[in-house]
């Protein structure tokens, strides 16, 4: 028996790992069953689509064209006169009928979410190829207060993560494989890409993909100082893995303008020729595509520039600066509701609250990696494992590169949009990890793989004591102070 275990420990890791991944995910998603934070506009966004009215809006449109997707397939809502929600672009709990469903419209960002895993638990399979140390911080990612309740919604970042992780594993995999690179990992490659960017133009980073791919590719070259050759190599490289992101991004959009048969009661951005195209049925033209293409990227930039900067001055105010996510500055209380049983005050919290086991450890991981690339590239020191070494360095510098991006943002931020880079920092933290004991997992030392386990086991009780906050749980005033742990988090009571 424990031979069978041991010759399909993959297997049995991957299966657990999607199970529990279903488990955190999926059960109740649909509650709380009113609208919070941006599902406002994204289901407006979808319905829009559902019902085939034009509308523009300063994301890309494949997350809501999902989203739209899922709610006509499961059609709950089909008896529902939602008319009113093409009408706004920010659906008012007023306008929501009595026994309306999220289901339909959250299946999209939950499922992805709960299924990204496999991409992850690949990720560092492929490039540790220690089944332990994959599966043990799979469940990491896996049981992060923020990342569940934000993803367990209408919102975007549960399905643009599915593409992020998918991007990373086709890069770990090109690597990683016996094989050379082929002008095939390119394009795979940019496809993920397209996708994640075609949810949100945060995705941008990844870019920085095709410069480690064509790096590891090229590595002999380089070395070499060949400049033919890598000029040689380049010229088919760009083409291949830009072409196939440039037409996901554009065949989105194309499926987008085309299912904008009619005018709203908004014209947006669109021109007086956009708007006779829509008027004459010719949306799916390559006129309309063209025009329209154009009118929303108008559009975007006219958003983008009416943005209000941070205050944190003022009252209520839910962003933060980047520099403070990391440690979870600031926490936002998404909606609550408030009940009074026996005399006692009970508040359901629906607040995005870190794990603090899982960031404050991503923090130090970095930390280390940081001290370990400086030991290296500015002392010279040598390093005892160079593949996994470069592999800590392409994650930290991910990580670092969004964070330089985002602080260059002058826009009112918040703090999930941390998400992103906080997977590159777990993925970065195994590395680490596996890095220090490299010896003891190689060799199945049973201390370290019991550390390991104890880690876990320390995230998952984190998460349970926090799964109030994430799964709207009624507490009392006691109860909520036992989880204020830190001021800088400025959890607000419900009184």
């Amino acid at each position: 028996m424990l031979k069978i275990i041991k010759k399909h420990c993959n297997s049995i890791y991957i299966g657990l790992v999607l199970i529990l991944s279903l488990l955190v995910y999926l059960p109740y998603y649909g509650q709380p069953d009113a609208l919070f934070w941006d599902e406002n506009y994204h289901i407006a966004s979808a319905q829009k689509y559902i019902d085939g009215v034009m509308y523009m809006e300063p994301h890309p449109p494949l997350g809501k064209l999902l989203m739209a997707g899922s709610e006509a397939i499961l059609g709950l809502n089909g008896e529902f006169d939602k008319s009113s929600f093409t009408r706004t672009d920010y659906v008012k709990g007023e306008q929501v009928p009595s026994g309306f469903s999220y289901y339909g419209y959250r299946l999209p960002s939950t499922l992805l979410m709960a299924l990204s895993v496999l991409f992850f638990y690949g990720v560092v399979k492929r490039i540790s190829r220690n089944t332990h140390l994959a599966a043990a911080f799979s469940c990491v990612y896996i049981l992060d207060n923020a990342m569940v309740i934000h993803s367990r919604s209408a919102m975007l970042e549960g399905i643009q993560m599915f593409f992020i992780l998918g991007a990373i594993y086709w890069l770990a995999r090109s690597i990683e494989k016996a094989k050379k690179i082929l002008l095939r990992d390119y394009a795979i490659l940019g496809i993920f890409i397209g996708l994640a960017f075609s949810v949100k133009v945060n995705a941008a980073v990844l870019l920085l993909l095709f410069v480690m791919l064509y790096g590891v590719d090229q590595w002999e070259n380089i070395k070499r100082w060949n400049f033919t050759a890598l000029l040689k190599r380049l010229a088919v490289t760009v083409p291949s893995g830009v072409i196939p992101l440039v037409l996901v991004v554009l065949a989105v959009f194309y499926v987008h303008i085309g299912l904008g048969t009619s005018m709203g009661s908004k014209n947006y951005s669109a021109s007086k020729e956009y708007q006779q195209l829509i008027k004459e049925g010719k949306t799916f033209s390559p006129a309309a595509f063209v025009v329209g293409l154009r009118d929303n990227y108008i559009n975007m930039s006219k958003y983008a520039d009416g943005v209000p900067r941070l205050d944190v001055c003022k009252a209520g105010e839910n962003g933060s600066s980047a520099i403070g996510w990391p440690i979870g500055n600031k926490t936002i209380n998404y909606r609550w509701n408030k009940n009074t049983i026996d005399g006692v005050v009970q508040v359901q919290y629906h607040n995005i609250v870190p794990n603090p086991v899982v960031w404050f450890s991503v923090v130090a991981g970095l930390i280390l990696s940081v001290g370990l690339m400086i030991s290296h590239f500015i002392y010279r020191n040598p390093v005892a494992q160079p593949k996994l070494f470069y592999w800590i360095t392409a994650f930290t510098s991910l990580y670092i590169s969004y964070m330089i991006a985002i602080l260059q943002i002058e826009r009112v931020m918040y703090l999930y949009h941390y998400l992103v880079p906080l997977v590159f920092g777990i993925i970065n933290l195994s590395l680490v990890y596996q890095y220090i004991f490299y010896q003891p997992l190689a060799q199945g030392n049973r201390h370290a793989l019991a550390n390991l386990a104890a880690f876990v086991g320390l995230v998952a009780f984190v998460f349970y004591i926090f799964s109030p906050f994430t799964y709207s749980l009624p507490i009392t005033e006691a109860e909520f102070n036992l989880r204020n742990w830190f001021t800088f988090w400025k959890l607000e009571l419900v009184r």
